[in-house]
């Protein structure tokens, strides 16, 4: 009985891998996740990076907020992961954890679910091994059926490719200063001063 449980559940994930990379709500060009509804009046561009410091921070100042306007219809989120910090790092943290959070990104799991895994990942930092992330998906509410293809780390996208697309969005849309994070205002073509902390509301009016 065991035998056949195990053979389920493996028939489960390669069904769900078979099927859900052409439902990942993504932008135009594949390597965007999109977090939200399409009706949102704001739509923002978050350009970030695993490892980075900086975003960890970021989202532990603004994520409960963006995870609020998610729910109520009023914002969406584009996110651009990048990973960089591989190569300086001399690991595959980002990379993995990049694809763990497209893997998330269901048709299933919520917009305030996904950003929950979002500011999870980024408390709790370090470099998880996969039955790692798992745990963070489920605890932050994705499915289980998604959680099981985030623990056995099912390809959902090129990540070099995605970090070599994004990067040069990056540049193109914040040429003087292309680091992590950056959020851009696709409606008016600029870059948002994080400097300020009432940028949120003051886009949400």
């Amino acid at each position: 009985m065991r035998w056949w449980l195990g053979v389920l559940a493996v028939c489960l994930v390669t069904i769900g891998a078979g099927t859900a990379y052409a439902d990942v709500p993504h932008s135009g060009d594949g390597y965007g996740v999109v977090v939200g509804s399409a009706d949102a009046p704001v739509q923002l561009e978050i350009f970030c990076e695993p490892q980075c410091p900086h975003c960890a921070e970021f989202e532990s100042s603004y994520g409960q907020q963006i995870a609020d306007n998610l729910g109520s219809g009023r914002l969406a989120v584009t996110y651009r992961w990048l990973t960089f910090l591989d190569d300086r790092h001399h690991n595959d943290t980002s990379a993995r954890v990049s694809n763990a959070l497209f893997l998330a990104a269901d048709p299933t799991t919520s917009a305030t679910v996904y950003q929950a895994f979002v500011q999870n990942l980024y408390r709790t930092g370090g470099s998880p091994n996969n039955d790692d992330l798992a745990a963070m998906a489920r605890e932050s509410g994705v499915p289980e059926w998604v959680a099981m293809r985030i623990a056995a780390s099912l390809p959902a996208v090129d990540t070099a490719a995605m970090n070599g697309a994004n990067r040069a969005r990056l540049k193109a849309v914040n040429p003087e200063n292309p680091s992590t994070p950056t959020v851009y205002d696709p409606k008016t073509n600029r870059v948002i001063d994080l400097q300020d902390p009432a940028w949120l509301d003051t886009l949400l009016g």
